[in-house]
């Protein structure tokens, strides 16, 4: 019988599950003795109920607990996620180009048999890549987000990376002549610090051979990863190793001074032979200055897109309407009137760790806007530092706090490091004009772009590698 596997990976409807012995490769890989079925992408509710992620356990005495408890079950504070409405429709489309994708990638498929196996010829040296045309019924789509520092990409991609779940292998009768097949639903890689397509072919290899530990079977393929036909091994082993979706994070003002064609090229034309899909995240400066290099990268450029925001402050004058209403509960009309960045703040100030009967103070969030500029990154820091506070202090909770200035000066602690960047946003919002060129070029990645004043002088055509490669 089949059964949606919870853990570790999802939309994926898996049989022969291996029963291995604790620390054994087969237990590490989570090997299975069927090929995988992928099943229709699941509900909107379902990838709402996926994306999202506790900031504590769940424990209804925890807000009883010493300080010690909480403090202790904070560790994985940093990993909580709400998503918002505009984030899970963008993940069902995603999941559905996914699951679309991976259904006709299967080795039942004559087609594709015969392309899976031209791609280990090809990884042997004996035969060229193939094309696209090789398959008639992939249709691999790119997405791209976009956004300023501390809007939450990256802590997007993190959950992406735990919905579609790790690495497995199938090993078994059923696959035929075909003695292992690998399944990577998802590979997350970072822009490369250096710049440059080696760098990111490296990363590709690096991850690839760490999660299946002995690529005996497959050594060809990862000796042709370096050296000359690098990209050519690394689409190969893209096929042959069942990659999901392709996730590129990382790239901002500073990536503009790589060979940014380059790496962009590559990635037209591995998602132009292999149709997997996707994922694209970089800051709206790298954006706008890409665009820069034309059409020939284009393609990684045009995808299904999503930016990221800061959150609008909550309107003054519906805070006044609650704060006549005492502890009455606030409705979800309510809710909606008052933004998302106070559904964020109560979400937070709910965590699990304060009495459930403690009401937030209905100006925090905008203190905390006032703090953060709407960026949910900084909150989440912020947030993290109050309840430490809270938890060895409970006096601050006392006459219905935490007040003002205890809440400004544990956002304070939390995002001391992030003084210079705040301190620019606030004197641009202000006043552009009165901003240095030099303080822009430092936080072009947090400052809204607009194109003729922060781009003109600032990041020129030569930093864009536009040169041919």
């Amino acid at each position: 019988m089949m059964e949606l596997i919870e853990v570790p990976v999802w939309p994926v409807l898996r049989r022969g599950l291996v029963t291995a012995a604790p620390g054994s490769l087969e237990s590490y890989v989570s090997q299975t003795s069927e090929l995988p079925e992928f099943s229709h992408a699941p509900s909107k509710l379902a990838v709402i109920k996926r994306l999202r992620n506790r900031l504590v356990p769940e424990d209804k005495d925890l807000w009883k607990a010493e300080p010690e408890a909480k403090v202790r079950a904070m560790t994985q504070f940093d990993k909580g996620y709400l998503a918002t409405e505009q984030v899970a429709r963008y993940t069902y489309a995603l999941i559905s180009t996914y699951v679309d994708c991976m259904q006709s990638r299967h080795l039942d498929n004559p087609r594709y048999r015969r392309f899976f196996y031209s791609f280990q010829e090809a990884a042997q040296g004996r035969g060229p890549i193939p094309s696209r045309e090789s398959l008639d019924t992939l249709t691999g789509v790119n997405f791209v987000i976009t956004g300023r520092s501390q809007l939450g990409r990256t802590a997007y991609i993190q959950r992406l990376r735990n919905l579609f779940g790790s690495p497995f292998r199938v090993e078994g009768a059923s696959l035929g002549s075909v003695k292992l097949v690998w399944y990577f639903p998802v590979v997350v890689l970072k822009w490369p610090d250096c710049g440059t397509l080696a760098g990111l072919l490296e990363q590709i290899r690096e991850k690839l051979v760490s999660e299946i530990k002995d690529p005996a079977d497959l050594t060809p393929v990862f000796r042709k990863m370096r050296g000359n036909h690098a990209a050519t091994a690394v689409m190969a082993a893209s096929v042959l190793l069942n990659i999901g979706i392709f996730v590129i994070d990382g790239a901002t003002a500073d990536s503009l001074n790589g060979r940014v064609r380059e790496i962009l090229g590559f990635l037209c034309r591995l998602q132009g032979h292999t149709n997997i899909p996707l994922l694209f995240s970089c800051s709206d400066v790298f954006m706008q200055g890409a665009k820069q290099l034309g059409p020939d990268v284009d393609a990684v450029l045009r995808g299904r897109s999503l930016a990221f925001e800061p959150f609008n402050a909550p309107p003054p004058d519906v805070v006044a309407v609650l704060r006549g209403r005492g502890n009455v509960e606030v409705s979800n009309a309510d809710l909606a009137k008052l933004g998302l960045w106070y559904q964020f703040n109560l979400w937070f100030w709910r965590a699990g760790i304060l009495s459930p009967l403690l009401e937030m103070p209905l100006d925090l969030p905008k203190w905390t806007h006032e703090l953060c500029h709407g960026r949910i990154g900084w909150l989440a820091a912020g947030f993290r530092e109050l309840h430490d506070s809270l938890a060895w202090d409970t006096s601050l909770l006392n006459g219905g706090g935490p007040s003002e200035s205890a809440v400004r000066e544990n956002f304070g602690k939390a995002l001391r490091n992030c003084a210079a960047a705040r301190t620019a946003i606030t004197e641009y919002t202000k006043d552009p004009a009165s901003v240095s060129r030099s303080i822009v070029r430092q936080h072009l990645d947090h400052l809204p772009f607009d194109s003729d004043s922060m781009l003109n002088g600032l990041l020129s055509q030569p930093k864009l590698g536009v040169g041919h490669v």
